[in-house]
């Protein structure tokens, strides 16, 4: 009976969590498993975007609707419909000097030599340290303003590069850092050499639990009473959520997915992340700062930008939020974030790749544990094996990728959209029409 009892404890709280997750997460089944009619595609590891040469080249299959296989097929498919608000253009529309601007870097005469940095800010995922890093060195926006026109002036990919590279010779604005949700069509990372000019591309990415717990840490979100989950729990079951507020942010941000998310959003997020010059993700974040990013213009400190600093993952000395919340419920939360967890592994290869191709040495070891299986055995005390093909490793990078039809078709529509002014919804942005 004691044995029973054992197990029943066990399997109860898993089985919650799986159906409270399933519930919000149609990622759960691949679409097209059902025999509905969705097209494979066979994915090979050589068909991935600037990505380095591999010492063994695997295919998986990969199934996406045969609707969506093509963008020039369907001029507007549901992944990237938006908002069909516009914004409106103020008549005296013209730069402003970003906020916490320190004063010892506006006389700084702009270097035609020097590397532009664009970073792409999801919250909670260390964008304000990395910019606090870029603002000790030169000007530098917290989050680009799109009301002072730092950024987000075109759909055209052309136009907005000329714009960041204007404001950086007039008025040495050299780190921009755009921090919403993208529209699906616009072009971030830029897509032809052309555009890309002079920038570089970055972006930081945490485990999807750790920036969790950041965001619960909040006054706002605390729960309800001791041991529920936290407020924005609740809020987003009850579907009141912003766009600050939302789970998945990463995918969510990254894809312009403001529904519910699918293997399209999924696909969107990690076409984008393949853009990007350097992915960095939370234990590769002092290696990719130090020996990349610094490095880029010359940038030395004691405190930042210093050879010499500690590296690997900078772990929170501050209380878990989550520690007295039921299993029950962390453990519907970790299938919830399935979609975060697939995006952030791939993140996690891109990053490794990346700093290795770069020839960065000193590189923390990654761990080829799936991370949504990492934490559900954190939260869970369970013992899970993965199979071998599922380790994330760079040998099975061709299983993480997205399809490379679908990335080329993101790729046309990213390079060719008209000079037009995008509606965004997030801090600085213009107000709609």
């Amino acid at each position: 009976m004691t044995r029973i009892s054992s197990l029943l404890k066990l399997v109860i709280p898993i089985l919650v969590a799986f159906l409270v997750g399933l519930q919000f997460n149609p990622l759960f089944f691949r679409s097209g498993s059902n025999g509905s009619g969705g097209g494979h595609y066979r994915i090979d590891a050589a068909d991935c975007i600037d990505c380095p040469d591999l010492p063994q080249r695997d295919t998986y299959a990969y199934t996406v609707s045969n609707s969506h296989s093509h963008v020039d097929d369907i001029k507007q498919p549901s992944y990237l419909k938006w908002s069909t608000k516009e914004p409106r253009i103020p008549s005296n529309w013209t730069y402003a000097t970003p906020m916490f601007v320190i004063p010892s870097t506006k006389g700084s005469p702009p270097d035609p030599h020097k590397t532009i940095i664009v970073h792409y800010h999801m919250q909670h995922n260390a964008g304000t340290s990395f910019y606090q890093i870029a603002r000790q060195f030169t000007v530098a926006t917290r989050a680009c303003w799109q009301t002072s026109k730092h950024c987000s002036v075109s759909y055209n990919e052309e136009v907005e590069a000329e714009n960041i590279r204007d404001n950086y010779k007039q008025h040495g604005l050299q780190y921009i850092s755009y921090e919403y949700m993208l529209p699906p069509r616009f072009p971030l990372p830029f897509v032809s050499e052309s555009a890309r000019e002079g920038l570089f591309f970055t972006t930081i990415m945490r485990n999807p639990m750790n920036r969790l717990i950041t965001w619960a840490r909040s006054k706002r979100y605390t729960p309800h009473q001791r041991g529920a989950p936290p407020k924005n729990f609740w809020k987003d079951v009850n579907g009141k959520s912003g766009v600050y507020e939302r789970e998945n942010l990463n995918v969510r941000w990254l894809s312009g997915a403001l529904e519910t998310i699918t293997e399209d959003h999924v696909n969107i997020a990690k076409c984008r992340l393949q853009l990007f010059d350097l992915v960095i993700v939370d234990t590769t974040y002092d290696a990719a700062v130090n020996d990349v990013v610094c490095p880029l213009n010359n940038w030395q400190g004691s405190k930042f930008c210093n050879s010499t600093n500690a590296r690997g993952e900078h772990k929170s000395k501050k209380i878990n939020p989550l520690n007295e919340t039921d299993s029950h419920f962390v453990g519907a939360w970790i299938e919830r974030l399935r979609p975060s967890f697939e995006l952030y592994d791939y993140a996690r290869i891109l990053s490794y790749a990346q700093l290795k191709e770069r020839g960065v040495k000193d590189i923390p070891e990654m761990s080829e544990v799936p991370s949504y299986i990492d934490t559900l055995e954190r939260y869970t005390d369970l013992k899970l094996n993965t199979p071998k093909e599922s380790l994330v490793t760079l040998k099975n990078i061709g299983r993480f990728h997205p399809p490379k039809e679908f990335c080329d078709s993101l790729k046309k529509v990213w390079g060719s959209n008209a000079d037009e002014v995008p509606y965004v919804n997030g801090i600085g942005a213009l107000d709609p029409r």
